[in-house]
């Protein structure tokens, strides 16, 4: 203890040769086995001693005039004036922290010879989580921001005052290989305040428009004689009054002169004309091998099917709908078959009225 004591003296001696004001009672401990040991709170006292470092002239070493200063296990590095920027390292509860009373810089080219080493790494174990190269920020984990008050849960890119969670001012957000994903409604407001230029826009590799949103309606451009086309893997449902407030529950189709062309209402379609697309059509019949039926035969096909050859059964169209391309198709094959059995009893009734005709001028004789 003597020895120590003698050794805080000789480094009092030291300093005040150096013209560094210390009292004597602020070292307890000096120089032992090679290390030097500072305690600012020898006698174990509850009260705050500090250990403080200064620059300057020996009368400015009071107060707040210090550049360092080491109290509950906390450091806390400010400039030359006691109104300069303070920044606090130290240690709170279980974890490391770092405190600015005004403002943090961390600068890792101090000889600005920007050799391309100059980095900041900020880690967790092994893990970079932040790397700061340059001018570029990287981040190898997640953000997160869980304030309490949602209006602080707000990241703005071009702005400094965002306004919502995700706020980019005069910029793009690009998503590569990936997707636009929402536990709820995806909503796309083109005119949040309002000036009226509520357009979505969608554009393909050449900024061409493809599709367009405005007031209510939907434009699909036709680019290099493609596009133009709604398209559906699965079921496409065209629902005009989904609220059910009482609409007309129509779905109209309109051509360029704004002329109805073709309305939908109430399961009724109305148009000038429908045409189907078929593969074959019944002039078939009419060809020199077709097998007509005899009349006498159809009549025990009815009598025993209760419906015309080829025809569906009641069954079937109900079940399953009547195909009106098919139906048709059947209706002008028994006109035309119907049509041939005509002629064949027309010349039938013109032999048999020779005949009888015939016979007359016999009798008559």
């Amino acid at each position: 203890m003597k020895n120590k004591k003698m050794k805080a003296l000789m480094f009092l001696a030291l300093t005040i040769g150096t013209g560094i004001a210390v009292n004597a009672q602020d070292f307890s401990d000096v120089s032992r086995a090679g290390h030097l040991n500072l305690r600012a709170n020898n006698d174990g006292s509850s009260n705050s001693e500090f250990i403080r470092f200064y620059t300057g002239r020996s009368n400015e070493l009071s107060g707040t005039n210090f550049i360092a200063q080491i109290s509950n296990r906390a450091l806390t590095l400010r400039g030359r004036e006691p109104s300069s920027t303070a920044t606090v390292i130290g240690a709170v509860g279980t974890h490391f922290q770092i405190d600015s009373f005004r403002g943090l810089r961390i600068h890792s080219d101090t000889n600005n010879n920007n050799n391309g080493g100059e980095t900041i790494i900020l880690a967790v174990g092994n893990t970079d989580i932040i790397n700061i190269t340059g001018s570029a920020v990287t981040y190898n984990k997640r953000i997160t921001m869980n304030d309490t008050n949602s209006a602080n849960n707000r990241i703005g890119i071009g702005t400094a005052t965002p306004a919502t969670s995700m706020h980019v001012r005069g910029g793009n957000v690009r998503v590569d290989n990936g997707e636009y994903q929402s536990f709820g409604p995806i909503v796309l407001h083109a005119d949040v305040d309002g000036s009226g230029d509520d357009d979505i826009q969608f554009k393909n590799s050449t900024n061409d428009i493809m599709a367009r949103l405005q007031d209510g309606n939907l434009n699909l451009n036709i680019i290099n004689n493609t596009g133009g086309e709604i398209r559906s893997t699965g079921n496409l449902v065209f629902r005009p009054d989904s609220d059910s407030n009482g609409g007309d529950d129509r779905i109209v189709f309109r051509n360029s002169a704004n002329r109805e062309m073709v309305r939908i209402q109430d399961g009724v379609i109305t148009t000038d004309q429908v045409r189907l697309n078929v593969t074959t059509f019944p002039d078939y019949v009419f060809a020199k091998d077709y097998n007509l039926m005899p009349l006498n035969e159809v009549s025990q096909y009815i009598k025993a099917n209760k419906h015309l050859p080829n025809m569906p059964t009641e069954a079937e169209v109900v079940a399953e709908g009547m195909n009106v391309g098919q139906i048709n198709t059947i209706l002008v094959e028994k006109v035309e078959e119907l049509t041939l059995h005509t002629i064949n009893q027309e010349e039938k009734i013109e032999m048999l009225m020779k005949r009888i005709e015939a016979l007359e001028a016999t009798i008559n004789k």
